[in-house]
């Protein structure tokens, strides 16, 4: 299982995020503690790259950029963006 690290700016973007996004968010955080590498690489030009994306939501209004620390097995949140 890895460890989600969030900082001061992640959580201002997460206070940002619609009422009914948050179960979406909450999913997202539950898999990427047991699947970090589910997601998107950011460079689709470097798919082995740690720096992932994942989108989240009914539609796929969310996405969220991070960053998987293998050694750590931590996935370290950099970006929680939503365009609904």
């Amino acid at each position: 299982m890895y460890s989600i690290h969030t900082d001061s700016a992640i959580l201002e973007q997460v206070e940002t995020l619609p009422a009914d996004a948050l179960p979406f968010y909450a999913e997202l955080l539950a898999l990427l503690q047991i699947a970090p590498w589910s997601g998107h690489a950011y460079n689709r030009e470097r798919p082995e790259a740690n720096m992932r994306t994942h989108t989240f939501g009914a539609d796929g209004e969310g996405m969220v950029i991070y960053l998987v620390l293998e050694d750590q097995r931590r996935v370290s949140l950099l970006q929680v963006l939503w365009v609904g």
